[in-house]
């Protein structure tokens, strides 16, 4: 029976031998260590020596059998039952295990022989050694956790020598006790052979440790002067393998006698280098995930804590599972975690490991068929595991020589770096200097010099005691040294400088305070902004100052009174705002040009700034308007002051090419009290007053009254200008129409004239008469015209049957919108977009509009003439001039005021006007509706005079547009 199995001499073998146990675990059905054939021996346990034999393996002949630890060697003599199988799974508790062999010398000479059982590592050995009378020649009590001083002589594994002479027969019995699996050898040798055998080993043990111990030194000493971590926990895993080898070979404990812990020794060794061999691959691999690196470190650990409270076989067990683990992820580590920018280093640590993960492999394989191996076949392997080793050793130098090139790279790149910062520092537009924080100049640039009217930098530096000499105002220098002591850094601070000529300029400063080698040092630029302050500064006058008087304008007027109600409102007192609109200044415009109109303000400006001065503040409002506020005392010189204004503008002569001018001015005074709720509401009061002080005549002070009529009226018409804009902002208009009534021929399709109206949140509406004359006090008309003309069209085109059946709607335009070109181009552009007949449509113009505007009338007449329109004079009669101008004016249409029409059957007067009316209209070709017809019988008369149509409440009252149908 062979139960050999010589213990490996390195340590890849024993991390095969930990494999084996991952994958075959030690139980009592393992598969046995032995080929089947070898253990089918017969029980007759005697080994015969020859002359030849120098070696035999006894364990292909003796006999075991696993009893209870309290069976004696005088028990196991008479024992009969021995075993014929063996299995290296462990004892169970109290269990040992016996062996018995017989050696005979058939015909060799006298010699001496060594007994030897191989493995360093099992805990109790009890070796007897009895003649054929089975008396005990020799016993040795030895084992790894009996003191080293037990056994014959000093040696790694369990040995009884002695001397075997021609026909002597011996017979040895040995008792084992161990905590872990039964792997170990039984050998006969000659001592002379086994002394051989054993320098052969002790040889090969200290060249592979020695190889390790040289590569751990080379990188220990290298780490010394590089520094680099990598060499650092290679030389460690290198020095822990020559510890784990030493001592799975026994050397270390038969170095320091300290046998009794080589198990747990091993385990912890085997923890360790783990841990370094992650360290290794975490520092030469690139970006390996954390989760690998604290998973190898969490194997590690776990294996220490093992080692201290497993026994043998399951530290074994355990070791065996992380182990195989650890070979297998570092081996995946190395080929996926590439250096993308060199992978030659991380393909040889690859092939490193890939060569000892193929050295453990084939051991665990041949381990596994039950296959010895020769001293020359452990040698082999074990070089391959050096030559992994050494890989793993070559790739560490080229990671090294990997990084000194980046680094290398990196100098040179921070060398071009510096160059290039220095040509910046040199060659930069601002100027740059670096100060300690007591004011010294450290280093100045040529710009910086240049800035400050040096010529160079050495220059600066000597002629510039502190930075403090470099700025006009030091209180501007002291609150930035504050900044800088709270903030460490200031950004394009504004301050003013001063050159080396002493001349003042602004620049802008930006400044960071740093700490370098324990000193506070201040880091520096400066951009001269002299041309950029001047210009803020122009544009900060410009925002406030009317720029072609000089004087404030209307924005910063509005903000100094605002200021000036709110202190007021918290201190009380008084003030006084006076509004200016100068007389004649249009003429002098229309007549001379504004370039004259531009003089002209500028001298009154000037005069009217000199005669305030202090006593208030002076603003132009726009135009030929300004205002002056006077507050506390002043105030109470309002109207004396105004007084004085008027009376200066009034002596003033203005002269422009030998023409001269005089001018007046109105005068709008309001005194500040609690009703005044905001600048805008004083100033519109103010503006208010001005504009009847005009009304009344020109070169008046009107001081403002709520109770002024002609104050209510003009502030009434205001209020009406915000209800109009709102109304064409939302659309409150409301379109209305007012039919009239043919008299000489019967009534075929709709006659009728479009009127409007206004719609309050109410739901009230209000006439034209309201609102209409502050729309044309205000420039307004048109735009409402605008609308009337936009929403009717849209109204019309959307009414198609309304549409066919129309004959004439009659709308209303003002004067204002005769001569404004844009609307023309407005309506003939209405007239396509809605697809408008022109003959449908008879736009109706007052006489006295008509007057006023003539040429632009008679231009729009002759446009839309053209087109097929029609027109009607509005309000005929009225005038002084009504029959010259009705020549003039190609109207079709007459309409006869109302005021002649409502009282013909009393006043034979009015019936004769409107008699002549008809007349002059029928000589002309032209039709004529009467205006205000309320009853029948003002219609019947009419008719009976020859007037064509009749319009009036008598006919029908004004409804709304919508009201229509078809």
């Amino acid at each position: 029976m062979n139960v050999s199995l010589r213990i490996p001499l390195n340590f890849g073998f024993y991390l095969a031998f930990l494999l084996m146990l991952f994958a075959v675990p030690f139980t009592q059905g393992a598969p046995k260590l032995i080929e089947d054939e070898k253990a089918n021996n017969s029980l007759n346990a005697e080994v015969e020596i020859t002359d030849a034999t120098n070696k035999v393996n006894v364990g292909e002949h003796f006999r075991i059998v696993r009893l209870g630890a309290e069976v004696q060697l005088s028990d196991i003599k008479r024992f009969q039952n021995w075993d014929s199988s063996y299995s290296a799974s462990p004892l169970q508790d109290n269990q040992v295990l016996w062996g018995n062999v017989k050696i005979k010398n058939h015909n060799a000479p006298s010699s001496r022989y060594t007994f030897v059982i191989g493995n360093p590592n099992l805990d109790f050995v009890d070796i007897y050694m009895l003649d054929a009378q089975g008396r005990i020649l020799q016993s040795v009590m030895t084992g790894s956790k009996r003191p080293l001083g037990n056994r014959p002589f000093v040696f790694r594994e369990f040995v009884i020598a002695f001397d075997f002479h021609p026909q002597e027969e011996v017979e040895f019995y040995f008792r084992i006790k161990e905590d872990g699996p039964l792997v170990f050898t039984t050998t006969l040798w000659k001592s002379t052979a086994l002394i051989a055998k054993e320098q052969l080993n002790l040889t090969f043990i200290g060249v592979f440790t020695g190889a390790l111990a040289v590569l751990a030194c080379y990188f220990l000493v290298t780490y010394v002067l590089l520094l680099s971590p990598v060499r650092f926990w290679f030389a460690v895993s290198n020095m822990i393998f020559v510890l784990l080898f030493l001592n799975v070979e026994g050397i270390l404990g038969q170095l320091t006698g300290q046998t009794a812990i080589m198990s747990t020794t091993t385990t912890v060794l085997l923890a360790l280098a783990i841990f370094c061999a992650a360290k290794v691959s975490h520092a030469m691999l690139h970006k390996v995930p954390t989760l690998w690196r604290y998973a190898t470190y969490f194997g590690a650990i776990v294996m220490l804590i093992g080692s201290a409270l497993l026994n043998t076989y399951w530290q074994i067990e355990l070791s065996a599972v992380i182990g195989a683990l650890v070979v297998l992820i570092h081996l995946f580590l190395a080929i996926r975690y590439r250096n993308p920018f060199n992978s030659l280093p991380n393909k040889i640590y690859a092939a490193g490991w890939a060569t000892i993960s193929t050295v453990v492999f084939l051991y665990t394989y041949w381990f596994l068929q039950g296959s010895l191996l020769t001293t020359s076949d452990n040698l082999q392997l074990s070089t391959l595991m050096m030559m992994g080793v050494l890989l793993i050793g070559v790739s560490v130098e080229a990671h090294e020589k990997v990084l000194i090139h980046n680094k290398q790279e990196e100098q040179s790149n921070a060398i071009s770096d510096l160059r290039r910062f220095y040509d910046f520092y040199r060659n930069s537009a601002e100027g740059l200097f670096t100060a300690n924080y007591d004011g010294q100049l450290i280093t100045v640039n040529p710009a910086m010099c240049k800035l400050f009217g040096y010529a160079d930098e050495y220059t600066m530096l000597q002629h510039v005691a502190s930075v403090r000499n470099l700025f006009a105002n030091q209180q501007e220098l002291s609150l930035l040294l504050e900044q800088l002591a709270k903030e460490e850094n200031a950004i394009g601070r504004e301050i003013r400088g001063l050159r080396h000529d002493n001349n003042e300029f602004w620049l802008s400063i930006s400044v960071q305070l740093c700490e370098d080698g324990g000193k506070h040092l201040l880091f520096g630029s400066v951009v001269d902004i002299t041309e950029r302050k001047q210009t803020h500064i122009s544009l900060a006058y410009l925002a406030t100052h009317d720029p072609l008087t000089g004087v404030y304008n209307r924005r910063h007027f509005e903000t100094e009174l605002t200021d000036a109600m709110s202190d007021l409102c918290q201190s009380g007192g008084d003030m006084t705002l006076l509004y200016l609109d100068l007389d004649k200044f249009k003429a002098v415009n229309d007549t001379c040009g504004h370039k004259a109109g531009d003089m002209l303000l500028k001298e009154l400006a000037q005069k009217l700034y000199s005669q305030v001065g202090s006593k208030g503040l002076l603003g132009r409002m726009g135009g030929d308007e300004f205002a002056i506020l006077l507050t506390g005392n002043n105030a109470q010189l309002a109207e004396s002051l105004a007084a004085e204004l008027m009376q200066l503008i009034q002596l003033h002569r203005f002269v422009w090419e030998n023409r001269p001018f005089s001018l007046g001015a109105s005068i709008g005074l309001v005194n500040y009290h609690s009703g005044i709720s905001s600048p805008e509401q004083m100033l519109s009061m103010a503006d208010s007053a001005c504009y009847v002080a005009k009304e009344q005549g020109r070169n008046q002070i009107h001081c403002y009254s709520s109770d002024d009529e002609h104050m209510q009226r003009y502030e009434m018409e205001l209020n009406w200008l915000s209800h109009i804009n709102e109304a064409l902002e939302v659309g409150n208009f409301v379109l209305y129409f007012q039919p009239y009534q043919p008299l000489r021929k019967v009534a075929e399709g709709y006659h009728y004239e479009l009127l409007l109206r206004i719609r309050d949140e109410h739901g009230n509406v209000t006439l034209p008469g309201s609102f209409l004359p502050a729309a044309e006090r205000y420039k307004l008309i048109a735009k409402i015209d605008r609308w009337v003309i936009e929403n009717y069209f849209k109204w019309l085109s959307q009414h198609p049957e309304h549409m066919q059946e129309l004959v004439r709607c009659n709308i209303n335009l003002s004067g204002q919108s005769l001569a404004d070109n844009e609307l023309k181009l407005f309506i003939l552009d209405a007239f396509e977009r809605y697809q408008i007949p022109y003959n449908k449509i008879c736009f109706e113009i007052t006489e006295s509009m008509a007057i006023v505007r003539l040429e632009d009338t008679l231009a729009f007449m002759a446009t839309f003439h053209e087109k097929g329109c029609k027109f009607a004079l509005d309000d005929f009669g009225v005038g002084f001039s009504s029959y010259e101008y009705l020549k003039k004016l190609p109207v079709d249409l007459v309409k006869i005021d109302g005021s002649f029409v409502k009282n013909i059957l009393n006043d034979a007067i009015d019936m004769a006007m409107v008699r002549s009316m008809r007349d002059v209209a029928l000589a002309m070709g032209m039709e004529t509706v009467a205006e205000y017809v309320e009853s029948t019988d003002v219609m019947v008369e009419l008719g009976k005079i020859g007037v064509d149509y009749a319009q009036g409440y008598g006919v029908a009252e004004p409804r709304p547009l919508n009201e229509l149908e078809g």
